[in-house]
């Protein structure tokens, strides 16, 4: 147990958490890392492809929203629990038929599992973290990042020795054990999930950290700067193994392990980043991981005679997918208030998940016309547009916070929640 305030916090509900991230995170990048295997077996085409991994993140994004609102009336432990079994299994339903026709429903279906833990697991972190929610966000990140990361090495070894099948199977085990874990830890859970609610006098729980409560036309053009974002960096991770092969020059195999690159900026760079929105506060982190973005994403797309630098490249272009993920959790907090928890992170999840469906499609068919490398360029425009979106955003609010502490800068002051955690490990 560690204590925050006086208050001991479950350590083994708070790791359970942030290691379920990386778990779930499996699920959503298990069939891109499998694309290649699975064009080759089902003789696909690439737009049959692309629309099979369309149609599953869209079923994400529609159930994200669903979901998230069932966990404001439900114990979210037992939502995020119930949906790694159920991803899980129908992963393994998948793996299992040989016919086209029957692995396309059960991998639809398993994105209903899939969708069922990033808005409860959001929130939960949400109502039981009372200082330094930056560095919990942080930790919880990291965790993801760590996870697609050994996903993408093992995958890159399993493939020379084992059929696609056995790997989406041994993929799919530790949500098997992560949802038992959730669902035998209930009564801890429900204790840490309890105390979070309470307060002491003069601190409610829903009490917005810095500035003031989010209005709600704030939060709908924030999700607009989300889906921007989203839509440009995505859509470059995605077709990166592919520009490496046939722009650069490298093997297949090399340019899987390359694609790696992007999750080790971000597991080792989110714990900083998520620090620095305690101190800064989380605008200048997004706005400035949001700005970066850009020019990084265009430098990637220059001449073969710059392949040296693409590794330096990679690394900082996911330090800032990655390190964004704090920043963007601590401002989706500050409209709980006027939505349920598990409803705010639902839309914002549902937001990041449309973004991500329609993105490598339209990249792809704007690819067979004009190429990858100017492809790049103009996706590399969405982060331009939501960098002036957010600065104009951070400005208004700072406005109308007036006489209030500004909404962008400073961690919150006063005692935490009554057993409520003051971050993760660290």
């Amino acid at each position: 147990m560690r204590r925050n305030g006086g208050r001991p916090v479950a350590r083994d509900t708070v790791a359970l958490r942030n290691v379920g991230h990386g778990v779930n995170d499996l699920y959503w990048f298990v069939i891109p890392s499998m694309l290649p295997v699975i064009l080759a077996r089902y003789s696909l085409k690439y737009g049959t492809a692309g629309g099979i991994l369309t149609a599953f993140l869209c079923v994400i994004a529609v159930f994200s929203f669903v979901l998230g609102r069932f966990s404001d009336s439900f114990p979210r432990h037992q939502v995020m629990g119930a949906g790694f079994i159920f991803a899980s299994s129908f992963l393994v339903a998948a793996s299992l038929p040989d016919n086209l026709t029957l692995f396309v429903v059960f991998i639809l279906t398993a994105g209903i599992g899939v969708s069922a833990y990033h808005p409860a697991g959001y929130a939960s972190l949400d109502e039981t973290t009372g200082r330094n929610k930056g560095r919990a966000y942080g930790w919880f990140e990291f965790w993801g990042s760590l996870a697609v990361f050994c996903m993408f090495l093992l995958h890159g070894l399993l493939l020379s020795s084992h059929d696609w099948r056995t790997i989406i199977i041994i993929t799919s085990i530790p949500g098997f054990l992560m949802g038992t874990l959730y669902l035998l830890y209930s009564g801890r859970f429900r204790r840490q999930a309890a105390a979070g609610r309470e307060s002491p006098a003069g601190h409610p729980p829903d009490r917005p950290a810095q500035g003031g409560t989010m209005p709600l036309w704030f939060f709908a053009l924030f999700l607009a700067v989300v889906t921007f974002r989203f839509f440009g960096i995505m859509a470059v991770v995605s077709f990166t193994p592919t520009y490496l092969v046939r722009e650069i020059g490298l093997e297949p195999s090399l340019a899987s392990y390359a694609t790696g690159i992007y999750f080790l900026g971000g597991l080792i760079f989110t714990p900083v980043l998520g620090r620095q929105s305690d101190l800064r506060g989380p605008f200048p982190v997004l706005l400035a991981t949001t700005a970066a973005a850009f020019p990084l994403l265009f430098l990637l797309s220059m001449p073969a005679g710059f392949v040296i630098l693409i590794p330096l490249y990679l690394f900082l272009i996911g330090i800032c997918y990655y390190g964004a993920g704090p920043p963007m959790d601590l401002i989706i907090t500050r409209v709980s208030s006027r939505l349920g928890r598990g409803e705010a992170f639902g839309y914002f999840m549902a937001m990041i998940a449309i973004a991500y469906s329609f993105s490598p499609l339209l990249f792809g068919m704007l690819a067979d016309r004009v190429g990858l490398r100017l492809s790049i360029r103009v996706f590399s425009s969405a982060l331009f547009a939501a960098t002036a979106l957010l600065g104009l955003l951070a400005a208004l609010m700072k406005r109308r916070a007036g006489n209030h502490t500004p909404f962008s800068g400073g961690p919150p002051t006063g005692p935490a929640g009554a057993g409520v955690e003051e971050g993760t490990y660290d």
